[in-house]
């Protein structure tokens, strides 16, 4: 039931692109989607790219693009803050505060471990706007999270995807895609569960405030 469903969508979408969907504009979509919905971009991306309707090296870079494109306009929401209170309660605020005091001294390692610890990046990087950090540093050191992100989620996919297509027979795209519709459905779980964990057992989950 699963695979047909997949093959129908697969198909509803190969027929919607078809006709149109030339690599150039197949990237163009994949850059845009991952402003939405950046999980569902490396996935289509990585399905595409085993499908051969793309290039795996263009498929990489319109993800990639899109992602750092997203990223830096983190920054430019943070730059905006300045002028706008309700801009600066709503993306700023409190939920950054931590960032204000260290953001400066330790970019680098504030900007890599927002962009692969789920939470950190809206905060962190709209702070970096809001405290005005230098744009170019802060830029190069994004695109690299980015570069390094990209390339590890798309490695991993096609390595895993390699495995299940022999293992279990599965089509191509979907073998590929698979990890990283996992690891998004992995995530909010897994947060959602510390939620509830401490909400039944504060002390258990913060141990620091037990006496």
């Amino acid at each position: 039931m699963f695979l047909s469903a997949w093959h129908q969508a697969s198909s509803w979408f190969a027929q919607a692109l078809s006709g149109m969907a030339t690599p150039g504009v197949i990237a163009l979509v994949l850059a845009l989607t991952t402003l939405l919905l950046e999980d569902l971009a490396i996935a289509a991306g990585v399905a595409l790219a085993a499908q051969g309707a793309i290039s795996w090296g263009l498929s990489l870079f319109a993800v990639g693009a899109g992602i750092a494109v997203g990223d830096l306009a983190l920054y430019g929401v943070g730059l905006l803050a300045t002028r706008m209170p309700w801009l600066q309660r709503r993306y700023v605020g409190a939920k950054s505060a931590w960032a204000r005091e260290k953001i400066v001294r330790r970019l680098s390692s504030a900007v890599l471990l927002a962009r692969v610890i789920p939470g950190l990046r809206l905060a962190t990087y709209t702070t970096c706007g809001f405290v005005r950090v230098p744009f170019i540093p802060f830029s190069l050191w994004v695109l690299l999270a980015v570069a390094l992100w990209t390339v590890s989620l798309y490695v991993l996919s096609a390595a895993i995807g390699q495995t299940l297509a022999c293992t279990l027979g599965l089509p191509a795209p979907l073998a590929v895609a698979l990890p990283i519709i996992v690891l998004a459905l992995a995530v909010p779980l897994w947060q959602r569960w510390q939620v509830l964990r401490q909400r039944r057992n504060p002390v258990a989950a913060n141990p620091t405030n037990s006496p």
